[in-house]
């Protein structure tokens, strides 16, 4: 651990010593280049961007679509089904009445 902090506290003296400045020079410092390049990144990569995102919003409105129709047939079966059962309790009473009507005459 004192080897750590000797070097940790000889290091920070060694920083300590040297001047910090800005350097003007904008070709020295690559500040032409690396604004090119962004530019260039942001240019190039906005299209592929846009076009991925528009891309996507089309797949999730197809989904949204999709699944709007299968609740409208999901709705329309379940109704449907109620109806079906609705008659099918008419005839199950009708049974039932017959079936009572039978054991009071027979």
């Amino acid at each position: 651990m004192d080897l750590l902090n000797q070097t940790l506290n000889g290091f920070s003296e060694h920083i300590s010593d040297l001047p910090i400045s800005i350097n003007p020079d904008i070709l020295e410092t690559n500040l032409l280049n690396i604004s090119l390049l962004l530019g260039g990144v942001i240019y190039l990569g906005n299209n592929v961007l846009t076009a991925s995102l528009e891309e996507r919003q089309q797949k999730i409105l197809g989904a949204i679509q999709e699944s709007d129709e299968r609740l409208q047939e999901a709705v329309a079966r379940l109704t449907e089904s109620e109806k079906q059962l609705a008659q099918a309790q008419i005839v199950i009473e009708s049974i039932k009445e017959d079936a009572k009507k039978d054991r009071t005459t027979g």
